[in-house]
């Protein structure tokens, strides 16, 4: 019975209790979580559409190139060949390359 009371006496001197203290509850907790996931939605979605937007450019400056090799034209109005072959040759490599990945 001695070795128990030395042992609460020890307990209560060093200050420790085996009770902890409860933090207050915060009453905002849900609507500051909340924010907190909408404000990463819209980082995300930011990102993602700069990205978007940067691919479309290149999509759109790679389109207006062979736009203008396409329509190229001999001094008699007929399609330069070489732009057509080369055209060609590259969707044939493309459709290649594609089939070798799958």
């Amino acid at each position: 019975a001695d070795d128990n009371s030395e042992e609460v006496e020890n307990h209560q001197k060093s200050g420790e209790s085996t009770r902890k203290k409860r933090h207050k509850s915060d009453p905002l907790y849900q609507a500051r979580k909340q924010a907190e996931i909408r404000k990463q939605q819209q980082l995300e979605e930011i990102s993602e559409r700069k990205g978007n937007q940067q691919n479309e450019g290149k999509k759109q400056h790679l389109r207006k190139v062979r736009a203008k090799k396409m329509m190229q034209r001999t001094k008699r109005g007929q399609p330069l060949m070489k732009n057509v072959i080369g055209d060609l040759l590259g969707k044939i490599r493309g459709d290649i390359a594609d089939e070798g990945d799958c």
